[in-house]
């Protein structure tokens, strides 16, 4: 009797972890598209965490931007998230890939600071005179 519950139970596991936790939706976002999805949403939040006044002054609704943009509605994305972080391991690649774009933009971004640096230095040494700044004037006669 023992021998057949265990058994029972090593069935059971192996049926239950066979099953798909979370059916495939129908209208399921490409894994690509979801990548680009998931790298807005982080520029979005660290524009919100940086200067959320911009967002608010410029009306900018996070979801409701986002929804416009890939034309899909909120539905379409929380069953596709969902479908996606059933699978860690796939979800894990989103995040991977959405941090190499992050830092493919921050690369360029820091060779433009240098370049820009770089350009004002340059500048300096050749124009002195140029960058003096003239004295202020007071109005008097």
């Amino acid at each position: 009797m023992k021998k057949f519950l265990t058994l029972l139970l090593v069935i059971a596991t192996v049926v239950s972890c066979a099953e798909k936790a979370i059916k495939k939706p129908d209208n399921l976002i490409s894994e690509e598209e979801m990548v680009n999805i998931l790298y807005d949403l982080a520029l979005i939040t660290a524009a919100k965490n940086t200067n959320s006044n911009v967002l608010v002054e410029n009306n900018v609704k996070t979801m409701p931007y986002i929804y416009n943009k890939y034309k899909i509605d909120s539905t379409q994305f929380a069953d596709s998230d969902l479908y996606y972080a059933a699978n860690p391991t796939v979800y894990e690649g989103f995040y991977k890939d959405v941090q190499s774009k992050l830092d493919t933009i921050k690369k360029r971004l820091e060779r433009k600071r240098q370049f820009e640096a770089d350009s004002i230095a340059a500048s300096r040494k050749k124009n002195p005179e140029k960058l003096k700044v003239a004295p202020a004037k007071t109005g008097k006669k």
